[in-house]
Formats: structure tokens, sequence, C-alpha cells
């Protein structure tokens, strides 16, 4: 077991203090620290305004999505995925945008010209779709 969460320890997780049921496997891990970045860009095809992601992120990393966009445009995005799962958008300045943190839906205007970011977390290892539209 010691050598099972030393494993675990240097893979970057952490064996959360949980009790081992007696055939000795774990309950929950947590991530130690933060989680790694995996950066990626929205691409939208020719002529197109939406953009459909389909992807899985892995528990201790979270995946950042860039795309520039014009100050005044509409935003929406959408994440379908399971419940430990939730995006939180970032303005060009490093804000989060208002009402647009921990969340799976949000629409808006754009405050300001310059590339956004939209942070993909989990607690659990997930499958999800992100789609993305700015008119």
């Amino acid at each position: 077991m010691r050598r099972l969460i030393r494993i675990i320890a240097l893979m970057g997780c952490l064996a959360t203090a949980v009790a081992v049921p007696a055939g000795g496997a774990t309950a929950a891990f947590q991530c130690r620290g933060t989680d790694r970045n995996v950066q990626k860009q929205v691409r939208f095809a020719r002529g197109r305004t939406t953009a459909v992601i389909k992807d899985t992120v892995r528990l201790c990393t979270a995946h950042e999505y860039y795309l520039r966009a014009t100050g005044g445009q509409t935003m929406t995005v959408h994440l379908a995925a399971g419940s430990k799962t939730s995006f939180s958008i970032y303005a060009p300045t490093g804000d989060i945008i208002e009402g647009a943190d921990g969340v799976k839906d949000w629409s808006g205007s754009l405050p300001e010209t310059g590339q956004y970011i939209i942070h993909v977390g989990t607690d659990a290892t997930a499958a999800y779709t992100l789609e993305v539209t700015i008119r």
C-alpha cells in the first residue's frame, strides 16, 4: 500500500485521507498543488462562428483554450460533461469574466479586444464536448 501511494505521489497526485477497504483498493485521489495546464487553440472552420471540441481532460490536468475576439462581440460557451467538470473564462487582462467562473454555460458581450482563455478543469477524469460561438 505504501508503495502504491509513493508511486501515485511521484506521478503528481497524492492520496487523500480515506479509509482503505480490506481488499486494499484505494478510494479517492486529489491533485497535489495546481493542475498541469494543457494549452490548446480554438479553431473555427472557414465561414463558421461556432467551434465544437470533443476531448478528455485527465485528473490533475486542465485544458486552456485560447481564442482572439473583438470587444463587443457576443461569446456563448457550453460544456457538456460530468458534474465534476466546469469552465472559467479569462479576459485579455487576466480577470475572470463575471458569471463565467466554474460554470457549464455562459453567454455575454466581450468587454475588450484580445486573447481570451477558456479554462476547463475537473475533479475527475472526464470526456467533454465544448461548444464556443462568437458573433
